[in-house]
Parts: C-alpha cells; sequence; structure tokens
C-alpha cells in the first residue's frame, strides 16, 4: 500500500474526529489549523490556533489537549 494511501486516510480520520480543524499533513510533519472566523493571536493566554507534530497518533493527542482547554477555558487564559 502506498504511504500517500496511509497519509490520506489518516487526514481523512483526523479530519472527522476533529471537525473543528483543518488537518493536512506534508513533508515537515502533521498540522491542524481552526477552521472559522477564529481570531489566531499570539498574546499570553491566547487559544492555540495551530498545532503540529511528526506524525498522526502525535497530532491527535495534541488536539484531544487542545479539546481539554477549550472546555475548561474557552476563550483562553488570563493572568486573573
Amino acid at each position: 500500500m502506498s504511504t500517500q494511501v496511509l497519509t490520506d486516510a489518516g487526514v481523512d480520520a483526523l479530519t472527522e474526529l476533529f471537525p473543528a480543524w483543518r488537518v493536512w499533513a506534508d513533508e515537515y510533519g502533521w498540522h491542524a489549523r481552526r477552521r472559522g472566523l477564529y481570531l489566531q493571536s499570539y498574546h499570553f493566554g491566547a487559544p492555540t490556533f495551530c498545532v503540529h507534530a511528526a506524525s498522526a497518533a502525535g497530532l491527535a493527542a495534541q488536539l484531544h489537549w487542545q479539546q481539554a482547554a477549550d472546555a475548561h477555558t474557552p476563550f483562553g487564559c488570563s493572568r486573573g
């Protein structure tokens, strides 16, 4: 089976599991970026808008962590 076929299957599976994220893979690894009108901000405490990993499993783990963070702090963290 071709490596590209397996990569495409991984992208499809992650896209189905995480519909709020646009997932892709390239020669640099696996990537996900939030879909929709999402403010991309780098200030302290801002929610993550993109993640990267070396493997599909690594990206899935990061996206699961991000789902948990979003559930507890949907608008990011503040210095309260």
